[in-house]
């Protein structure tokens, strides 16, 4: 088990008092997108993690996630998110790893129209549904912000958090040094404008154990092609990934991956 250390403790301090230094009031024009986003606070089912069907050299990546208000009184959420890697050039097409992420949480701060969006507290178990050796889960807490903000036609938001990871399997018991105590995740629409569509970009970045060790932890940078025509929804999504941790089964194996395919949600 891992123990909190006063870095950690620190960023804690540093979310609350962002919220306190940010709450501005911002404009309509970026509550509308931030909705057309991620929703309404007050929808039952609403987006969570990015959810795309993306191809490389090796699988097929695959990503499906939701969020759901267990209550319209509480800010209660369940969230469910499941990775699954499908190696469809072999044989008999095998799914190699499937990573399942159910959690809750409680939002602590909501403000639509701010800067700083929200702050979640919640638990999260992580596994792949193996046995014996190929066993891999651990369990975490997390405090995470969600941030947005309007940069004249830009929309640029995304999320902070920092977790605490415990009671890890006895096969990935160094997990933590891959998966680190923090994670960032965020994008910028509107990069390129080509004529009525757009590039957006994305990222997810962590940094293993050792906090700002990046040579542990990993990277995800994406660009999107967004058609403006709504007749076709998904976008055509480019990702590169570095580092450790994609999957679960090989998280101490450093993988660079280049897979292109298309992405529903960010």
């Amino acid at each position: 088990m891992v123990p909190m250390n006063n870095f950690t403790l620190f960023l804690v301090f540093l979310h609350l008092f962002s919220l306190s230094t940010f709450a501005a009031t911002l404009p309509d024009k970026q509550e509308e997108a931030v909705k057309t986003l991620w929703g309404n606070q007050s929808d039952k089912f609403t987006n969570h993690e990015p959810i795309y069907v993306i191809g490389g050299d090796d699988d097929l990546k695959l990503q499906f996630s939701f969020k759901y208000r267990l209550s319209q009184d509480w800010n209660f959420y369940f969230a469910y998110t499941q990775l699954m890697f499908w190696s469809i050039y072999d044989e008999s097409k095998p799914f190699r790893d499937v990573n399942y992420r159910p959690e809750v949480f409680y939002r602590l701060f909501t403000q639509e129209r701010a800067f700083f969006q929200n702050l979640d507290l919640g638990y999260l178990h992580y596994s792949n549904g193996r046995d014996e050796l190929d066993s891999r889960s651990v369990e975490r807490v997390f405090l995470r912000s969600t941030i947005a903000t309007k940069i004249r036609r830009h929309l640029l938001g995304g999320t902070i958090g920092i977790q605490y990871l415990f009671d890890e399997d006895r096969t990935n018991k160094d997990l933590i040094n891959h998966f680190g105590y923090w994670e960032a995740r965020g994008f910028l629409t509107d990069v390129v404008l080509v004529h009525d569509h757009r590039i957006d970009f994305n990222f997810r970045v962590n940094a293993g154990s050792k906090i700002i060790d990046f040579d542990k932890g990993s990277y995800e940078v994406g660009l999107t092609y967004k058609f403006s025509n709504t007749a076709f929804n998904p976008g055509i999504y480019l990702q590169r990934y570095e580092g450790y941790g994609e999957n679960l089964l090989h998280y101490d194996r450093k993988r660079v991956e280049h897979r292109i395919g298309f992405i529903v949600t960010y």
